[in-house]
């Protein structure tokens, strides 16, 4: 079930990389990073604020729905009526303070942040449906919710950019429609997969509350690891700065794809697990696939970094090469550190993942006050590497001690972990018998 799991997640965010590479490629040969960077700073702030008032209710949906199906209704009413009452309300607050946030913009420019605000609760309501629907391990609907926001968006782009009219404000309006589609597709699936009635409960409200708090401050701490080098550029930097960065963070997040869709798999599949021996052997050799297939995709990108950024983009961003660089490298810290939170949850520990979470966001937050003035986008990048190597030692050393497992047992290299079979198989050779695979992976 992981295998067919982590493909679904896998397919879904590989299309997703896919369309964000179009948009970006679109984006930067018609607007340039100057006007790259403007469309960064409308876009930037939604998700943003929408994510940070769930409290930690998405996670706390994945728990719940894998740990007792049966509090899907409940779970699905509160959270329309939590949309309605907080979505709206962050809506308020957001057009007050967001303006304040975003430096000296042209007004066109502060006009599209206004309304771009307009996706806060559509994305809220986004985020809650799909962690019912990962809960129930309804990946594929998960994948979809997600992944058309990016092709509304990427049609949407390359149409405007072959009439000639791809500009900051109509690739702004593309991206709400974009998100306002997955906001439908995500209640449309859970209504058809799940199907919820109608039935609001405090107690259930309270369980869900009481699980996401625990882990609510590490989400913030994620935002704050993952994203507040651009929310600070887009406060502090020039639009080209922002521009260039932005290009340097869409490349390095193609080795990050597969990360991702282990980490948003196996947190329901390990909280599912009641064998706690097969779920540690799960979270073990999805770490070591998922880290070593991340080092191999690594070096020639690495390698390849300018001249992708000169044959891709057009030599007015080959200055983001160094800052690509580093966050390559970034990218498989975090790889290594998402996987170990997703079994910090999975094992019913939000509390410990948090302490991590948070322990990197103070980190990332020092370093880019310290790095930002003095080295520009190279010091941003400099100061997510730093974040998500605190992140990554904070999440190993709670999860080796809880799991009373060494370091090394998570990431010592097994022959079981090769595809022995498949291999022979496509060599035409006999295949002997082989040490089983987890369970979990067979089925």
């Amino acid at each position: 079930m992981i295998a067919r799991n982590i493909k679904l997640v896998f397919s879904a965010n590989a299309l997703i990389l896919l369309c964000g590479v179009i948009t970006s490629l679109l984006s930067a040969w018609a607007l340039g990073p100057a006007g790259r960077g403007d469309l960064l700073v409308v876009m930037l702030w939604p998700p943003v604020c929408a994510l940070l008032v769930t409290f930690g209710l998405t996670q706390a949906h994945r728990y719940w729905v894998a740990k007792d199906p049966t509090s899907v209704s409940l779970l699905f009413s509160n959270s329309i009526l939590f949309t309605v009452i907080v979505g709206f309300s962050t809506l308020a607050v957001a057009e007050l303070v967001i303006p304040h946030l975003v430096g000296n913009r042209s007004p066109e420019t502060m006009r599209l942040v206004r309304l771009y605000l307009l996706n806060i609760p559509a994305a809220l309501l986004q985020f809650l449906m799909i962690g019912l629907l990962e809960g129930a391990r309804r990946f594929g609907w998960a994948g979809a919710s997600r992944l058309v926001t990016f092709v509304v968006q990427a049609v949407a782009y390359l149409v405007l950019w072959l009439f000639g009219h791809l500009t900051v404000e109509t690739a702004a309006f593309s991206a709400m429609a974009g998100q306002f589609s997955a906001m439908l597709l995500s209640v449309y699936a859970v209504c058809r997969e799940l199907k919820p009635r109608w039935k609001p409960g405090w107690t259930q409200w309270r369980n869900a509350l009481s699980y996401g708090m625990r882990g609510y401050p590490g989400t913030v701490a994620d935002f704050a690891t993952l994203r507040m080098d651009q929310l600070l550029l887009g406060g502090l930097a020039s639009s080209t700065a922002i521009g260039l960065y932005f290009v340097a963070v869409r490349l390095s997040e193609i080795t990050a794809v597969l990360a991702g869709s282990v980490s948003e798999a196996l947190m329901p599949e390990v909280a599912a697990t009641k064998n706690h021996t097969r779920a540690d052997d799960l979270l073990a050799r999805s770490l070591r696939l998922t880290v070593y297939t991340h080092l191999i995709v690594l070096l020639p990108l690495w390698l390849a970094a300018p001249h992708i950024l000169r044959f891709v983009y057009g030599e007015s961003f080959l200055a983001a090469g160094g800052t690509l660089r580093i966050l390559l490298v970034a990218s498989v810290v975090l790889t290594a550190g998402g996987i170990a939170i997703s079994g910090l949850n999975g094992f019913g520990h939000p509390g410990l993942s948090t302490i991590a979470r948070v322990s990197s966001a103070v980190v990332t937050v020092i370093a880019l006050l310290t790095l930002l003035p003095r080295y520009g986008i190279a010091g941003a990048a400099m100061a997510s590497l730093l974040g998500y190597s605190v992140m990554m030692i904070v999440a190993f050393f709670w999860l080796v001690r809880k799991r009373d497992r060494s370091c090394w047992s998570y990431l010592r290299p097994r022959v079981s972990d090769l595809p022995i079979n498949q291999l022979r198989s496509l060599m035409r050779l006999p295949v002997p018998a082989t040490p089983l695979m987890p369970e979990s992976f067979e089925r």
